[in-house]
């Protein structure tokens, strides 16, 4: 009896060492310290924007929800053009100071596309007096936009000067730093009773975090602007803005503009609804997609040039992600309605049901948004902007064709994400593609 409780004892403890072994092994593994390292971050930013959320949806309304929702929907939307989406290209040079200069040109880019910005809405406010059904013009906060957008433009450039130089840390604690000053920064505006508060914490927490990033890399913006080498850069690198402004357009319109077609069908309200389901369950592809794909995105520039071809780390990411999707987005599914009404209160019940249908679709885009750099990488920019076109194109067609059928928000989205879950699958076909053949 004692010989066989000793091999028993001697068993468990070889499996436990066993594990150990692997965990450790796991963990010592570049790529896997890399996204680990990433999503610390976000994981601590969306803790707080998960811990904070049952507070702001007793000291907001769902209207100040959709009002946030719609004025990130149009800044985030013209944002695209504000970078000429020169920041994909950042990563590409050998040459350290062409990539600092690299970021002067989305600077110089950011200013002049942000001031005109800024001349458009005093034009459309103060002398053509557009009556804006959405409430966006209506507000003063419309005059903040232009603003927000440039701080958009700036922080993009130094997030990929960071990624280009591995400095994931770095990146980790800039978007904590983003995150918990919005969240801390409403909970203040809310007890102020202040109804923009939602707003004016978002450009505060993209404003500290430019401030954390330039104090530890300032480095950046030292030499002046060289305008001549400026603009030698604007034409090496023309197939960005030539191809991915079309194609980044039609990807943050199929993100962004269900809140501006909910805000025009239905109601503001409706849009908080969507915009607080939309907020909560999330957290998954924000915390682990970012991070994956941006390690994703280096590895696999350096795979293919040594290899050619970077079909093993590919579908080595592709298992991971399908792993870690499908258990999350389940539980997401099944309990989405009870959480929500029990977290934030009865009256966010109808957000539970939206976040149970866009659970569908946020399975299918964790998988395929970190994959999809493969088409930067392999300049197959021109068809993913004709593929983020239709993908657009039709997602509007959905949402009003199932405002026609079922008279419903609900309907709309069901339609909205049927169609988006067709367009990922595409996604992944094609990058799967494109891992081997250029």
């Amino acid at each position: 009896m004692w010989i066989l409780l000793r091999e028993s004892t001697i068993i468990k403890i070889d499996r436990i060492n066993n594990l150990k072994n692997k965990i450790k092994k796991i963990f010592s593994n570049q790529f896997v310290r890399n996204v680990s390292t990433l999503a610390a971050g976000s994981i601590i930013s969306q803790a707080v924007v998960v811990g904070t959320s049952p507070i702001l949806s007793r000291l907001f309304t769902a209207e100040s929800f959709g009002m946030l929702s719609i004025f990130t929907s149009i800044t985030v939307f013209f944002a695209v053009v504000s970078t000429g989406r020169y920041e994909l290209a950042i990563g590409l040079p050998r040459d350290e100071k062409k990539a600092y200069s690299l970021l002067k040109l989305i600077l110089v880019i950011g200013l002049i596309i942000s001031s005109s910005y800024f001349i458009v809405i005093f034009c459309l406010k103060n002398i053509f007096l557009i009556n804006d059904s959405m409430g966006f013009l209506n507000n003063s906060t419309a005059y903040l936009a232009p603003f927000y957008i440039f701080l958009i433009a700036f922080y993009s450039g130094l997030g990929y000067i960071l990624q280009r130089q591995k400095k994931y840390k770095i990146i980790t604690i800039a978007n904590a730093v983003q995150v918990i000053s919005a969240s801390l920064g409403s909970i203040a505006f809310g007890f102020l009773n202040i109804k923009q508060g939602l707003i004016y914490s978002l450009i505060l927490g993209m404003f500290f975090a430019i401030i954390f990033v330039l104090k530890h890399t300032p480095e950046v913006l030292k030499g002046g602007f060289d305008f001549k080498e400026i603009k030698q850069n604007a034409i090496d690198y023309i197939d960005f803005p030539r191809y991915m402004i079309f194609s980044d357009l039609s990807l943050t319109a199929s993100q962004q503009f269900i809140p501006i077609l909910f805000s025009t069908l239905f109601s503001a309200s409706i849009v908080g609804f969507y915009s607080m389901a939309n907020r909560m369950i999330r957290l998954p592809n924000i915390v682990i997609t970012s991070a994956v794909g941006n390690v994703f995105r280096n590895d696999a520039i350096e795979e293919i040039r040594l290899k050619g071809n970077c079909r093993t780390l590919y579908l080595s990411t592709l298992r991971k992600l399908i792993f870690i999707s499908i258990p999350i987005y389940s539980l997401v599914f099944l309990f989405s309605p009870l959480l929500f009404t029990f977290f934030l209160g009865i009256q966010w019940k109808e957000s539970g049901i939206y976040a149970r249908i866009l659970s569908i679709m946020l399975m299918f885009e964790f998988v395929s948004t970190p994959l999809s750099t493969i088409f930067y990488i392999q300049n197959k920019q021109k068809l993913f902007a004709k593929i983020q076109f239709i993908n657009a194109f039709f997602g509007a067609v959905c949402i009003f064709l199932g405002n026609i059928l079922m008279n419903s928000p609900i309907g709309s989205l069901c339609f909205y994400v049927a169609n988006s879950v067709i367009f990922n699958l595409v996604l992944i076909y094609y990058s799967y593609k494109f891992s081997y053949d250029d």
